[in-house]
């Protein structure tokens, strides 16, 4: 695999660990040429794709309390600026977020804190944000790659110049135990959905 998505490296650890499957993704500055004005949905441009853990926008105030032993561990790359390449994911559902109050509500399946939530919905309201639901796998020798300057800038996908593979990879959860985690947070979802239903 040759393509990844680039997302915070704490949130990829959290990820790894198995305790969610889920990111809230809005995309980067340089995703879609109008952002400001655009009502499209961030693009998933591929279902299967490496885990590229990136550290520019990584804030400590911007993650729940009980990930930021992570957080600490995750705040940069090595001194010969590289990155760690643990983690490939597969994207088994996407689920448009209609509302702030929808966003909030789900808010215990992802690593944000609810003040980085709000900022992030605020901020290009015409943006339609995305929850990505994925099953995560652990690459069975991991990778060392140069954060190269094509990397860099407010975009969510790149293309390395090497090949990842994913031979011997292992899921971090067994299907039964992704299928629980995700059946909740729909399940939280669609509640806060009648409720909004019944009031509209």
């Amino acid at each position: 695999m040759k393509y990844a998505l680039k997302e915070w490296s704490t949130t990829i650890e959290v990820l790894g660990k198995g305790q969610i499957v889920a990111l809230w993704r809005k995309g980067g500055l340089e995703d879609l040429p109008n952002i400001k004005t655009s009502f499209e949905s961030f693009n998933v441009e591929q279902n299967q794709f490496v885990l590229f853990p990136t550290y520019s926008h990584q804030s400590a105030l911007k993650i729940k309390k009980e990930y930021l032993h992570l957080f600490d561990q995750n705040a940069k790359p090595n001194k010969d600026n590289q990155v760690k390449i643990k983690y490939w994911a597969e994207v088994l559902e996407t689920i448009e977020i209609n509302t702030l109050d929808e966003l909030l509500a789900i808010s215990s399946e992802l690593i944000n804190n609810d003040e980085h939530l709000k900022s992030s919905w605020n901020l290009y309201p015409n943006h339609i944000g995305k929850v990505l639901l994925l099953r995560v796998h652990a690459i069975s020798d991991h990778i060392l790659i140069t954060n190269q300057p094509e990397y860099a800038g407010c975009k969510s996908w790149i293309e390395l110049k090497i090949d990842v593979p994913k031979a011997n990879s292992k899921a971090i959860l067994s299907f039964k135990d992704y299928s629980k985690k995700s059946r909740l947070l729909k399940s939280i979802l669609e509640n806060v959905r009648q409720k909004e239903a019944i009031l509209a």
